[in-house]
């Protein structure tokens, strides 16, 4: 057993000693007694720390997700499975796993049908002839003008609304994943900016194997490269993890508190240092005379510097003026 001043690297140039890792773990699962399986745990590997755990990320992309789409008929879900769904319910073979994307809401379709059944046995019958009404088909919109059976007069096409049948048909393929959105038909995954996911990791993952099994996870198909992880303090500080760094390091040295938390975003967001995060809460007016009085400083400071060099200049030209001026003899 190493004693406690050994050295626990956590990255690049970093480390801890034994005896603040064991004081920072035990604080960090102290806060979640409430909440033990998000806790951390930890063994010896080869004389070399090892922690494991659950760490929680937000979603915070701007730019389109987009899902793996697998043919449902070459692969059989689990939920199917597990227990057999409507036939109007068939989304979840799309995936192959209902633990990482569960909540399919494709119940519209199954509405659908049920409704167009209903309809079938409700027709209306003519009373003279016993036959069914004929349905018209729906007119589609335009402008273009139209003759009339009299060819009297030209009239314009009634502009119609979308009916309760079309609406329907454009919100059916829209899917909810845990409270995101999700149109099955273009593949498109909509986290809400803030929500938290989490993924099972350990501290010898680095920054791009976190975000490769958070894809996996949810079978996105964009590149991993696409994205980085950021922590956001809640003064407005981000800061961008390397791609060597280890996050649930990160996290342990953070702490569990949400005043500081891990957000997956698209790489080229921009950062925050402290020095500007701190100015973020401030009402306008208030930015703006502290933006004068820096730009006073700013104009003070080149002045002295300007000033400071043109004087030097004088100097230095006075010495080469008076080591060229020609020297005069006198003669007795």
């Amino acid at each position: 057993m190493n004693s406690s001043n050994s050295a626990i690297l956590i990255g690049e140039k970093r480390s801890i000693t034994r005896a603040q890792f064991l004081s920072l773990l035990e604080t960090y699962n102290c806060y979640l007694k409430e909440n033990k399986n998000l806790q951390l745990s930890f063994h010896e590997d080869e004389g070399q720390i090892v922690v494991e755990g659950v760490l929680n990320i937000s979603w915070g992309v701007h730019q389109p997700i987009r899902l793996k789409i697998q043919d449902e008929k070459q692969v059989l879900s689990y939920a199917t499975l597990r227990s057999p769904e409507p036939s109007g319910k068939r989304g979840m073979t799309r995936w192959g796993e209902f633990d990482d994307l569960c909540h399919i809401d494709e119940m519209e379709e199954t509405k659908q049908e049920t409704a167009a059944e209903d309809t079938k046995d409700n027709r209306d019958y003519d009373s003279g002839t016993l036959k069914p009404y004929r349905v018209q088909d729906p007119v589609e919109e335009s402008p273009v003008l139209y003759r009339t059976m009299s060819d009297a007069s030209l009239v314009k096409k009634r502009v119609k609304s979308k009916t309760a049948a079309e609406r329907q048909s454009a919100h059916q393929h829209r899917c909810s994943i845990n409270g995101h959105f999700y149109n099955y038909k273009t593949s498109i995954f909509t986290p809400i900016f803030g929500s938290v996911t989490n993924v099972r990791i350990n501290t010898r993952m680095t920054t791009q194997e976190v975000i490769v099994q958070l894809l996996q996870k949810f079978k996105v198909e964009n590149d991993h490269h696409e994205f980085a992880l950021y922590c956001i303090h809640a003064s407005g500080e981000k800061r961008k993890l390397k791609e060597s760094d280890f996050p649930l390091w990160e996290r342990l040295l953070q702490g569990p508190s949400a005043i500081t938390q891990i957000f997956l975003m698209d790489r080229d967001e921009q950062e925050v240092s402290n020095d500007v995060a701190q100015y973020l809460q401030l009402e306008m007016p208030l930015l703006k005379i502290i933006l004068d009085k820096l730009k006073d400083e700013e104009n003070r400071e080149i002045q002295r510097i300007v000033t400071k060099y043109q004087q030097r200049k004088r100097n230095i030209t006075q010495q080469i003026h008076s080591k060229n001026m020609p020297k005069t003899e006198t003669t007795v």
